[in-house]
């Protein structure tokens, strides 16, 4: 998912200075321009509710439109609206300069977050020096309001694959809390917080100044950055028998991701590893074919990924033309555009010039793989080729992404007439080659790991952790 989506999403629907209301009729016909427009190119609106379930709800949502409303009302109802697709990669936004406008207001708690065993810790500290914080800390309540009656509220405004819920209390996460918060509870100048630290029953109480969104850049942070393992592109030889590779995206426009994986899976096979641990749970995709290159280098076999690729008639007549359609083979039947059958199998690696790894390079050892709800798209889909091929056991939490595939790929842009409100509509359906026992749900850990607040003070990878011990029991 796009780091930026959900500060999109927020500064549009906190936008405080859009007053001006607009007239039942205007809402209405925006509200059946995004709909329509949702039923002509995105394959996701009756994906996972029957038609008949998500009209209703449609209509229940217009039917609110009946009085005049200001544009960020009536986000709150497009919201809703995008909801209904059960699909992660739709976007909605502001004009810029109207975004802006906002970010440079001080109205926003300075702080980064990340949940670690549902607790809500503080990772960075955008604002002045506040004697007693620090990071680590656990949030126990803001202004009065306790930090787990706070995140449901704020989960629903979180979009997420079918009827996933990883990706949403990981996505919570950065400072999209702080986003989120200003979202819902207003313009506020100072931001009472109880917190307790690491190990201790002691709660305190700090008053924190309110920050610009601008200030969430490395310059203003006070907390000493530390990264993780997981967050690196990094090969390790953990002893004679033992690796760990981590591949925290496929959407690095700076890495030569052929070279990457042919260097390591090299060292992999001159060390002769056993038990390669690949750690995926930062991993929200990026470019195709880069995941069906890692996984030519764990299988021999080249299998059916997707079980087809299609697109509605409107994208598709629009974009027919251009040079990725016609080299992918796009074609027209039956009031569907579907992919090349060549580009449904696990060794289509897009336009990148990729080759099939030598044989002597696939490893055929132990696979363990690491995902977490921040497993999304690309790194969903790579997941899933795992799953489906029974190549590896799963450590973590749910994927992000759903098992059964996504819509995202080529996507279109629109403004809405009257509110000039603008949505990003993703308009490729790809079906991975699956029949999931439960509809809309991620690949499945089998064992169930969440990293410990314990382990995230120490800097160490829980669920890495727990794999070294679970080959050692082996």
């Amino acid at each position: 998912m796009n780091k930026y989506f959900l500060i999109i999403c927020i500064l549009f629907f906190a936008h405080v200075h859009c007053q001006q209301k607009l007239k039942p009729e205007e809402l209405k016909a925006d509200f059946d321009f995004v709909v329509n427009e949702l039923k002509a190119q995105h394959q996701g609106l009756y994906k996972y509710e029957d038609q008949q379930k998500t009209n209703k709800r449609l209509d229940s949502i217009r039917n609110t439109l009946n009085t005049a409303q200001t544009r960020l009302a009536f986000y709150e109802k497009l919201r809703f609206v995008i909801g209904l697709t059960n699909e992660g990669h739709t976007e909605v936004s502001l004009p810029q300069a109207e975004m802006l406008k906002l970010g440079l207001s001080s109205s926003f708690m300075p702080l980064a977050v990340e949940l670690c065993e549902e607790h809500l810790i503080i990772t960075q500290h955008y604002g002045k020096q506040i004697e007693g914080l620090q990071r680590g800390v656990k949030i126990v309540s803001v202004n009065d309001k306790k930090t787990e009656e706070i995140l449901e509220v704020l989960y629903p405004l979180i979009p997420s694959d079918g009827f996933n819920t990883t990706s949403k209390k990981a996505w919570v996460g950065g400072f999209n809390f702080a986003l989120l918060y200003r979202l819902v509870f207003g313009k506020q100048k100072f931001f009472q917080i109880r917190i307790q630290k690491y190990g201790e029953k002691k709660i305190e109480t700090l008053t924190l100044p309110a920050i610009p969104f601008t200030n969430f850049i490395e310059e203003h942070a006070t907390f000493k950055e530390y990264t993780f393992d997981y967050h690196e592109f990094a090969f390790e030889q953990l002893n004679d028998s033992i690796a760990y590779l981590s591949v925290p995206s496929f959407g690095n426009d700076d890495l030569d991701y052929d070279q990457f994986y042919k260097k390591h899976f090299k060292k992999i096979d001159s060390l002769k590893i056993k038990h390669l641990i690949i750690d995926i749970q930062a991993n929200g995709g990026g470019t195709e074919g880069n995941e069906n290159l890692l996984y030519s280098y764990l299988s021999n076999k080249v299998v059916k990924k997707y079980n087809q690729v299609t697109m509605l008639p409107k994208p598709y007549l629009k974009n027919k033309s251009k040079e990725g359609y016609i080299e992918d083979q796009w074609a027209y039947q039956d009031s569907t555009a579907t992919r090349g059958a060549f580009t449904l199998y696990s060794d289509y690696y897009s336009d990148l010039g990729y080759s099939k790894p030598k044989s002597d390079l696939v490893f055929k050892g132990k696979l363990y793989v690491l995902i977490s709800g921040k497993t999304f798209s690309g790194g969903a889909e790579f997941a899933s080729l795992i799953k489906m091929t029974q190549r590896g056991t799963f450590i973590g939490e749910e994927t992000g992404g759903a098992y059964e595939g996504n819509v995202s790929g080529y996507a279109e842009y629109i403004q809405v007439p009257h509110s000039k409100i603008e949505i990003k509509i993703p308009t490729v359906h790809f079906e991975i080659q699956v029949s999931p026992q439960i509809k809309g749900r991620g690949v499945m850990p089998d064992y169930t790991v969440h990293q410990t607040w314990g382990d995230y003070m120490k800097i160490k990878n829980t669920k890495k952790i727990f794999t070294l011990n679970l080959i050692a029991q082996e």
